[in-house]
């Protein structure tokens, strides 16, 4: 996990607070929680660009669709 600094208006930073102990958190939690819950789909698109990248850089680890659906086929075949 990587750290980041905030800088919050102090009557923001005081009410954060506040829910923080209500909530029983942490106010890095609640932040958390915040960007997640805000971001989630444009982060689910970094995430997925990310893997997809990754799978190109690593193509020896991955099948084409029709080697997939031809090996499902012969799964498919010898479990019946």
């Amino acid at each position: 996990m990587k750290k980041l600094l905030v800088y919050l208006e102090e009557e923001t930073h005081e009410d954060l607070k506040v829910l923080a102990l209500r909530k029983k958190t942490t106010m890095a939690a609640l932040v958390r929680s915040a960007l997640e819950s805000t971001y989630e789909d444009e982060l689910d698109a970094i995430a997925g660009e990310r893997a997809l990248d990754e799978a190109i850089k690593e193509s020896k680890s991955t099948m084409s669709w029709e080697d997939y659906k031809k090996s499902r086929a012969r799964q498919v075949r010898t479990s019946a």
